[in-house]
């Protein structure tokens, strides 16, 4: 991993708690609830979607028959409270700035090391996942993903490629495991309900001073 990420900050106390080694990850479904146009929020977060213009097409094995179910998708998705995440880019410009509505940015220059500090501190049974988001639009046929929890979260629909992003994800249960998601076929768009109160898990690790760098953002342009 010899590529740089950046992550963006509202204020800069966020900015100067992660510096001092606190990494704050949070559960897949407070990306799906979060309430910003879908800058942040994503309703279909944690989830692969699997919708083809022309209808689901189904066959089934039993009495060797087809048929297609229209305005269907098959969804599959991973566990939203169980997996945590900790998001960042891989670019920084004024157009993420803005979207974001940041006021400091934290580039991090040597992404293993990050990742080495991060397994340091997690606990000894979870499992963590690290790489770029795949994005996708909903009429390609899933792949293998829908059976690997893992690859689902981190892909996205192509209307959020323009955050170009990098995510670090962990469980502390078997959650990212082969077939460990659930899966479903849905007419329309029936989004999950809104979970009220969001799991979050908060790792300290050393100093990330040595391997960051800060950008301010002044006057509508990058500074660094």
């Amino acid at each position: 991993m010899r590529h740089r990420l950046y992550k963006y900050f509202t204020e800069h106390r966020w900015a100067d708690a992660f510096l001092k080694g606190e990494v704050l990850f949070r559960s897949l479904s407070y990306f799906r609830d979060y309430e910003d146009e879908s800058v942040r929020q994503d309703k279909n977060e944690g989830t692969s979607v699997y919708r083809p213009p022309e209808g689901l097409f189904i066959t089934n094995h039993t009495k060797g028959t087809t048929f297609t179910l229209p305005d269907y998708a098959f969804e599959a998705a991973a566990n939203p409270e169980e997996v945590f995440v900790f998001c960042a880019s891989r670019s920084l410009n004024d157009e993420l700035r803005a979207r974001f509505e940041a006021v400091v940015c934290v580039e991090i220059s040597k992404v293993q090391t990050f990742c080495e500090r991060i397994r340091r501190v997690l606990p000894a049974n979870a499992a963590f996942r690290a790489g770029r988001v795949d994005y996708y639009d909903d009429g390609e046929g899933p792949g293998a993903r829908w059976a690997l929890p893992d690859q689902i979260a981190i892909s996205k629909f192509k209307s959020y490629e323009w955050q170009r992003e990098f995510r670090f994800l962990f469980c502390l249960t078997d959650a990212l495991g082969f077939e460990k998601g659930s899966t479903r076929l849905v007419k329309g768009d029936a989004n999950a309900s809104r979970i009220p109160e969001h799991r979050q898990y908060l790792l300290r690790a050393r100093s990330l001073e040595d391997i960051c760098r800060v950008h301010e953002f002044v006057k509508m342009k990058i500074s660094t």
